[in-house]
């Protein structure tokens, strides 16, 4: 009896070797593995497609504090922010497709992703798109096309309001 998978998971049949002397007289074994992959609209899975393609998005992310007293100094720069990248489907953000992705200090990122339309937006956005709720932060939302052979450059930015 072949067995069923929910939609988005795989069985993986991974095969272990010996490792010490990958000598060809000894035999390998074998594990299986369930994973759940995203597809992406054209039917590839999202995590094979990102390891094969020479596209994507790349940018810098910023956070600033406005200051609650008018005229006030506003801080912030570059900073390591946390955000979704979803692709785009039957013209909605495909939440449940969304990868996460989070800057290094300096506030770069860079990730592989194959030709098409994404939303880029908070990731509790697309954790729970019908609940969610801006907090203390407001992060940008933004729609990109992500085009074959290129990284798109795209900046990213939260705003945080100050007492």
């Amino acid at each position: 009896m072949k067995p069923q998978l929910s939609e988005g998971f795989r069985l993986s049949l991974v095969l272990l070797g010996c490792a010490a002397c990958a000598s060809p007289n000894h035999s390998a074994t074998a594990t299986s593995v369930l994973t759940r992959s995203p597809t992406i609209s054209d039917g590839r899975e999202m995590r094979t497609a990102v390891h094969t393609v020479d596209s994507g998005l790349e940018g810098n992310t910023h956070s600033k504090v406005m200051s609650g007293v008018p005229g006030g100094p506003t801080t912030g720069g570059p900073a390591s922010i946390e955000f979704a990248i979803a692709p785009i489907e039957n013209d909605a953000p495909a939440y449940r497709k969304a990868l996460f992705v989070k800057s290094d200090k300096a506030g770069k990122y860079k990730i592989s992703l194959p030709p098409g339309k994404y939303w880029i937006g908070p990731k509790a956005k697309a954790l729970d798109p019908i609940n969610y709720a801006a907090g203390a932060f407001s992060f940008s939302e933004k729609i990109v096309v992500v085009e074959q052979g290129t990284f798109t450059h795209v900046d990213l930015s939260e705003v945080g309001y100050a007492p």
